[in-house]
């Protein structure tokens, strides 16, 4: 059994494991989810700086909400980092050593 999988069978019988691994599966999907819209404010971004629009926003409409999206995903990597620091620090010593 990979160590994910043991994990996730620990959390089923321990309430307070369960909790923080919904709150991490929480974040990583809402995460996921702002990653498509940087990929479709891109893609926008792109299509209207050669056609003029896209969707009815204009090249600077589109780089406007990108500004905003980018302060999103800031902050959620950031929580992302904070949630899973510990295992981030165990894979730098892999890397390290």
């Amino acid at each position: 059994m990979d160590p994910i999988s043991k994990a996730i069978e620990e959390a089923k019988n321990n309430p307070k494991l369960r909790k923080k691994l919904r709150i991490k599966a929480a974040l990583t999907t809402v995460l996921m989810i702002a990653f498509l819209g940087v990929i479709f404010i891109t893609v926008g971004t792109f299509i209207s700086a050669r056609q003029g629009t896209f969707l009815g926003m204009n090249q600077l409409d589109f780089l406007r909400l990108r500004a905003r999206y980018g302060l999103l995903m800031m902050f959620l990597i950031i929580l992302h980092i904070a949630t899973n620091w510990r295992i981030y620090r165990k894979e730098l010593e892999l890397l390290s050593g």
